[in-house]
């Protein structure tokens, strides 16, 4: 398996930890959820951003970098689908 699979394999396991997460947090969205899930997708992305640089997914800087920023957009997809998915709440209380 070359680097660039390597670096698609561990964007997706880190793209389905987040999904799940959000499932994880949804109910105590809340309390402490949504300020939770908001940090691991921060997380994830700086993960994300870094694999291919990590794992010397191309030849060139160039390539690593169009790699991160697929990584980056479909870890973003990732985030906001966990977000609608699981029902998180963002708006708790009004007033």
């Amino acid at each position: 398996m070359s680097a660039q699979s390597h670096a698609w394999v561990a964007g997706g396991i880190v793209m389905t930890a987040l999904f799940v997460f959000a499932f994880v947090a949804a109910p105590k969205s809340c309390e402490w959820g949504l300020n939770a899930y908001f940090l691991a997708g921060v997380a994830c992305a700086v993960a994300l951003v870094a694999l291919p640089f990590v794992l010397r997914a191309g030849r060139s800087p160039a390539l690593c970098a169009g790699v991160a920023v697929a990584l980056l957009a479909l870890g973003f997809g990732a985030w906001v689908a966990g977000l609608f998915i699981a029902n998180v709440r963002i708006m708790c209380k009004l007033f």
